[in-house]
């Protein structure tokens, strides 16, 4: 370790305090010492929250490197750990990973030893937000232990600098009072990170002509939409939007958390120009990112979803691309992969050699260009550089690390590597191939739009008008369109539609005509899909006859940029040669401590950058926002208030107030008990139940048949989300709820729960219509209180709103009994097993043909969902019945068609 890691180390064990470092820094090697020290000792019980599984398994090899006993080691409990096993497990002690869903329900069934808790350690510590779980285990845990400590760890400064004091807020939440600040700028830190030995070089890559013209044409566009959007919202704060905001993905957070609250007043323009603005951002990533042909694919698509069909109700279009620079930098893109008679290039380009096998067939009258990315060449002088300085200087064991953004950069670059010419016209090969398909598709919805109009029109002379024509006078900006009465559902805007359009195209350009062709993913967070691994394509050079070591000066690594591994990945790898194909600020750093750990190695490191690109600028961007949050939080820290330890007063205490007044007798009264609410499992996934548990309500969790929440013996309530609400009401299982929670309780209440940071409406505007259509929203929840005079409707604008309700209802009412209302819905009380894993049962329950009332004789017979999958029909008749069977064995086995 070096001299300013031993230091925060030192000061974490002594003192509970937010570590908040600068990204790089080796935030997760301080992570795994600190659990290092717990997992020796057999007299502890640490609990770890906030991780993912994949990261556990990386904490894991790392303990065990450093020699510590596989049963000692970090402990992962996942969903389907049954309860009596993990009260064993912490009876035990040890080190454990636990969701936070899991932690809250055990806590409060006392399942866990409070008292006996060393401490709970908090990773990704700017995830946790107020209201949240993680605020619920560590509220509970220090009500119960306050010997025990409690560690955060966070390598994101500008998370903690967005809102009003918020990183005296972060404290309350985490139950904590102090902070440390590890900038890279914080003198120990530089001391320890600067050396005179250093060998960086970097490499400053001009772009071509057509990117220099994309790109300019992309910010233009960019600017433009940026000003028609501050100039439609004088509600906003403008000074965010700027061009460099924009580059960042937070910024589609901040546009949508200030227009959320006016979100239904916002007109169908604006939301167009939020979505064109990230539309554009990804294009500018884009751009420096992936290959010509996967670039211009995107516009092509781009232009295809803003195109609107035959005879269709016309949508609105993104309007940059009517600009004059959206015009230049479709050119551009286009002449980067071919250039056709009219363009004034054409006779100056010569005819490109290329595959026949690997392009195909051609359109008339082209020529290929296929410009490579300025990029690839540059890596290639570069690791030639290498080979020749490990050959000239004979230097043994000198591996090559090569780092970028994402996977589908590494597999082609590994692609490239091996073959160079073979991967542009692979991938103008599958382009050219996806064109001809696309055209098709285009004809034949052509040729069905033109049929259908002829039949409509046939169909117009026959049948007579049956609708009374509008007769409202058209205002200005109206339409006879809009202001004509439709049943039909408004159709989407383009930006809308263009990401699952971009995803299919480059699935599209990622398939190969031969089985023998590799294949390229999608391997962008913005399209969320899933990151695919390119696998290579062997040649009979690429297999070795026998099994041999291969020695470790001999391999060139491509990797991609991971937060938690790439430390590990350096410290495995030991590289002597690094290439930054992408710059990343945080990349740099790991690099420094590398070096400084490793002295002795003399790391070349080679930073590649475009130069005057939106790249460098973004490079630039994240470092000095980086510098500015950290400035924040030293201020804050300097001024803000320190969080007291706050004990909840007890509830005697506050009873007597609450109901006791010293105007009048009987202050020898009995006081009432404690309000208590029964919650089921599956409602732990909200923010209501931390709430309730900090307003002073007792929360007992159950799994339970009817409702979500128990407020009295005979006041049972299913609570709603506007999405839940709205899926409920369309697959009919609020209707089977609703009649559950009439046959068993006398006050069956429904509520509907809006978010806080969002409108308190249940439709906007422009969703209204002006003739009752029963598939709207309004229409169902009426039909509902039709069916069921006594249901009670609660519509709550937040859940503190809700908390505040439920407080009033409860005075009136008795207290619930939990043994009772598990046992409410159940036929016998043979069905009420608290073993039962809650997320196999929430799948079950959603299947087709199973209702509230029969998936207790499924669960009972089956042991899990794959018997079940493999279970014939006649099998799964004989437990719920012909019909119902019927349903469910054509869900299990119906044939999914892509």
């Amino acid at each position: 370790m070096l001299e300013f890691q031993k230091q925060i180390l030192t000061t974490l064990v002594e003192d509970d305090s937010l570590l908040i470092m600068a990204p790089g820094l080796g935030l997760f090697k301080l992570f795994c010492s600190f659990l290092e020290l717990y997992c020796n000792n057999d007299n502890h019980l640490v609990f770890v929250l906030n991780t993912s599984p994949a990261l556990d398994k990386v904490i894991q090899e790392r303990l065990l490197s450093q020699g510590i006993p596989q049963a000692k080691a970090l402990q992962s409990i996942e969903y389907d750990t049954p309860s009596d096993t993990r009260t064993t497990m912490y009876r035990q002690g040890g080190v454990f990973s636990v969701t936070s869903r899991i932690l809250a329900v055990d806590l409060l069934l006392k399942r866990v030893p409070t008292a006996l808790v060393s401490g709970i350690v908090v990773y990704n510590a700017h995830r946790v937000r107020a209201n949240s779980m993680e605020e619920l285990i560590l509220q509970i845990y220090r009500e119960e232990n306050e010997e025990g400590f409690i560690k955060a760890f966070s390598d994101q400064p500008h998370a903690f600098t967005t809102g009003f004091a918020p990183l005296q807020n972060k404290l309350k939440t985490l139950q904590l009072r102090s902070v440390q600040l590890w900038p890279r700028f914080q003198v120990m830190v530089s001391n320890d990170l600067t050396h005179d030995n250093e060998e960086v070089i970097e490499l400053r890559q001009p772009m071509t002509e057509d990117m220099e013209k994309i790109q300019q044409g992309l910010i233009e566009c960019m600017e433009a939409t940026l000003a028609e959007v501050r100039k439609s919202n004088q509600r906003v704060n403008v000074p965010e939007y700027t061009f460099e905001n924009s580059l960042f993905k937070s910024f589609d957070a901040i546009v949508r958390q200030q227009l959320d609250p006016i979100w239904h007043q916002v007109p169908a323009s604006t939301k167009q120009l939020v979505g064109d603005l990230k539309v554009l951002r990804q294009l500018l990533a884009y751009l420096t990112t992936y290959d010509c042909v996967s670039f211009n694919s995107f516009i092509e698509t781009i232009i295809t979803s803003n195109t609107p069909a035959p005879n269709s109700l016309m949508k609105r279009q993104s309007q940059w691309l009517f600009l004059d620079a959206a015009d230049r930098l479709i050119t551009s893109s286009r002449k980067r992969v071919f250039v056709q008679p009219s363009d004034k290039e054409y006779q100056s380009t010569p005819e490109m050699a290329f595959n026949r096998t690997l392009v195909g067939d051609l359109p008339n009258n082209i020529k290929l260009v296929l410009e490579e990315q300025p990029k690839w060449k540059l890596l290639q002088d570069i690791l030639d550089e290498i080979e020749e300085d490990v050959t000239t200087n004979t230097i043994h064991g000198a591996p090559v690390l090569v780092m970028v953004n994402d996977q589908r950069n590494c597999a082609q670059l590994q692609e490239y590597i091996s073959r160079k010419q073979a991967l542009p016209q692979k991938l103008a090969g599958r382009y050219f191939k996806w064109r001809r398909d696309m055209q098709q598709i285009q004809g034949a919805t052509q040729s069905q739009a033109s049929t259908t109009q002829q039949q409509q029109q046939r169909q117009e002379q026959i049948t007579p008008q049956r609708y009374v024509p509008n007769k409202r006078r058209r205002v200005r900006g109206g339409s006879a369109t809009a202001s004509s009465p439709s049943s039909r559902p408004p159709p989407s805007s383009a930006s809308s539609t263009v990401h699952s359009n971009m995803i299919e195209t480059a699935k599209r350009l990622g398939e190969d005509n031969n089985d023998d062709l590799d294949d390229f993913g999608v391997g962008d967070d913005d399209f969320e899909v899933d990151s695919i691994i390119a696998t290579m394509e062997l040649g009979e050079h690429d297999i070795l006859p026998t099994f041999e070591e291969v020695t470790a000066g001999s391999i060139v690594t491509i990797q991609c940029y991971e937060n938690d591994v790439n430390e590990q990945v350096l410290e495995d790898y030991q590289p002597r040669y690094i290439i930054m194909y992408d710059p990343n600020p945080a990349f740099i750093r790991r690099v420094e401590v590398y070096r400084a750990m490793n002295p002795s190695l003399q790391v070349r490191v080679y930073f590649m950058v475009y130069d005057n690109s939106v790249e460098e600028q973004k490079y630039l961007s994240l470092i000095r926002k980086e510098k500015e949050a950290f400035e924040k939080l030293i201020r804050e820290k300097s001024i803000m208030a320190i969080p007291i330890q706050q004990q909840r007063q007890s509830e005697k205490e506050e009873m007597l107030i609450r109901k006791v007044s010293s105007r009048y007798g009987g202050g020898e009264l009995k006081l009432a008990t404690t309000q208590t609410v029964i919650v089921d499992m599956r409602e732990f996934r909200s923010s209501l139940p931390p709430i309730l548990y900090s307003k002073g309500v007792k929360i007992i969790p159950c799994t339970l048949l009817v409702g979500d929440y128990i407020l009295a013996p005979d006041v049972c309530v299913e609570r709603k989300s506007i999405s839940d609400l709205i899926q409920s009401l369309n697959s009919g299982r609020l209707y089977s709820q609703c009649e559950s929670m009439k046959t068993h309780y006398k006050i069956p209440i429904l509520l509907i729960e809006f978010d806080e940071n969002k409108s308190f409406s249940l439709q906007s505007v422009a969703d209204m219509k002006e003739n009752i259509v029963a598939t709207d929203l309004s229409s169902k929840i009426t039909l509902l209180t039709l069916a069921f005079p006594m249901l009670r409707i609660i519509w709550s604008s937040s859940p503190q709103e809700t908390t505040t309700i439920f407080k009033q209802i409860k005075e009136a009412h008795d207290e619930p009994i939990a043994e009772e209302a598990v046992l409410i819905g159940a036929d016998n009380p043979d069905q009420v097993n608290t073993t039962i894993n809650v997320t196999p049962e929430d799948i079950l329950r959603s299947m087709p043909g199973v209702t509230s009332k029969n998936y207790w004789l499924i669960m009972n017979k089956v042991n899990n969902l794959e018997s079940l999958a493999k279970m014939k029909e006649k099998a799964i008749q004989e437990i719920i019945g012909i019909g119902p069977g019927k349903l469910l064995y054509r869900f299990l086995h119906r044939t999914i068609r892509t």
